[in-house]
């Protein structure tokens, strides 16, 4: 009985092994280095497109002086997200907004700064001491495949590192696959299309470190993993441990 027993005892024990997902395959950057790293490449900043929405407010040491170029009063004081939607300035399919008294004015391929800086110039034509004020509205990202909460995602900021972006979106499943995550960004050359492994410690220095507005992020499924999704994890395991248990109680049978 006592070798049935050892042997059943090392059966159990490969199989808890094969059930489980090496710690290595779940660790982002996995043997990074703990040490300060200098700033890696950052992103260009983002350039805004077709649909865009832009909040734009000239402000001015006499907020009236201001008021036929702003579509809400500059006293007005702070606007909630939900008000920013109804007065922006959506871009048009020819890429340009039309901006009070300054007319058509063009702003597709150009980033926020660029924009601000534009107007200031133009509304220096008409008013002293002004300041110009541009803000990107519809700042999101899409994290698709196997995360806990796949959608559309508000960034609370001009831009995200792929952490920061995943856990907007509850981090990945348990079915994730750490080393293959799909980035779809659009650039002014068209879509770039590219992997990102998160287990690799090269990451940090990666120019796909930070995540744009309207990036979308599809974490694959790790095809290694056993069972489906709407099996849970441990399931092929608790079976294993009911098979065991059954022939050991059966073979404990016999041999009395």
């Amino acid at each position: 009985m006592l070798k049935i027993t050892s042997w059943y005892i090392v059966l159990l024990f490969f199989l808890i092994a094969s059930c489980s997902r090496p710690l290595s395959e779940m660790t982002y950057m996995n043997g990074i280095d703990p040490k300060i790293y200098p700033n890696g490449p950052v992103p260009d900043d983002y350039e805004v497109g077709i649909n865009d929405q832009l909040y734009i407010q000239v402000i001015s040491d006499d907020p009236q002086n201001a008021v036929f170029l702003n579509l809400v009063p500059a006293d007005r004081g702070g606007a909630s997200t939900s008000d920013l939607e109804l007065v922006t300035y959506i871009v048009d399919e020819n890429g340009d907004i039309y901006f009070l008294l300054l007319g058509k004015i063009h702003v597709a391929g150009m980033t926020v700064k660029e924009i601000r800086d534009l107007l200031q110039v133009k509304v220096d034509k008409y008013l002293d001491n002004t300041a110009v004020f541009v803000k990107l509205v519809d700042r999101n990202i899409t994290v698709l495949g196997e995360v806990d909460n796949p959608g559309q995602h508000k960034m609370v900021k001009n831009r995200l590192s792929i952490f920061e972006a995943l856990g907007t979106a509850g981090d990945i499943t348990d079915w994730g696959n750490y080393k293959e995550i799909m980035l779809v960004r659009e650039t002014p050359e068209g879509k770039l299309v590219t992997n990102i492994d998160l287990l690799s410690p090269d990451l940090i220095d990666s120019p796909y470190y930070y995540i744009l507005p309207n990036d979308v992020l599809y974490v694959k499924l790790d095809k290694k993993i056993r069972g489906t999704k709407n099996v849970a994890p441990f399931t092929g395991l608790m079976l294993s441990l009911s098979i065991i248990t059954t022939a050991l109680l059966v073979a404990n049978f016999f041999v009395k």
